[in-house]
């Protein structure tokens, strides 16, 4: 039977990551609306837009965060369960955290692509897979420009990375779960990217999309 306080820390999870970051450093910083800038994203990509790389890396340092403490909440909410349920637990939580980003109850069920929540999760979860998806993030994004191509790039390569070391069958079934749900938050991007119209990571402009 499924423990009733599970739904507790469930639930917890899912309002951390319900936490707009991204509009909040934007109007603290510079008291401005981030989704009424640049591509209207509230992720990284678009904060690097309107406020400079360190505004950008301050929000993808926060909603990374959402994730790490949301895997470790598990130890919490898995503390009265059988220790091998705890990866089960870490995978639940850390994706209640990406969902609550990608549709948050703070913005009517609305967010961002979730990408640096997972990236968050998975280096919680496993640091050197995460350490060599970042990699790739950064290596295809320094190569194109894109930030969404980067993020699709990294997110696919998670179950490959999964299975290349070997972690365990939840793991790797996370690292599934959490690339098909960064295809489908990124799917107008892709239709963006075959039109060219997506933003690079370094626009000013209006309009267009991108990532996190």
């Amino acid at each position: 039977m499924f423990p009733i306080w599970q739904l507790f820390w469930l639930l917890v999870c899912y309002v951390l990551g319900s936490i707009p970051t991204g509009l909040l450093v934007a109007q603290r910083l510079k008291g401005i609306d981030l989704s009424r800038h640049g591509s209207g994203n509230t992720g990284a990509a678009n904060a690097v837009r309107a406020l400079g790389w360190s505004g950008g890396a301050l929000v993808l340092a926060l909603d990374m965060l959402k994730g790490v403490v949301a895997v470790g909440l598990a130890y919490l909410g898995g503390l009265m369960l059988p220790a091998l349920i705890l990866p089960v637990i870490k995978v639940v939580y850390g994706m209640a955290a990406i969902i609550g980003h990608n549709y948050s109850i703070f913005r009517g069920f609305r967010g961002g692509k979730g990408i640096a929540t997972s990236f968050g999760v998975v280096l919680a979860l496993s640091p050197r897979v995460a350490i060599l998806a970042v990699l790739l993030w950064i290596a295809v994004v320094g190569l194109t420009r894109y930030s969404s191509v980067g993020s699709l790039a990294a997110a696919a390569s998670l179950p490959i990375l999964m299975i290349v070391y070997r972690e365990s069958v939840v793991y790797i079934l996370f690292g599934f779960a959490a690339a098909a749900l960064a295809f489908y938050r990124h799917k107008d991007n892709i239709e963006r990217l075959r039109e060219g119209k997506e933003l690079r990571i370094d626009d000013k402009i209006l309009g267009g999309g991108s990532s996190t």
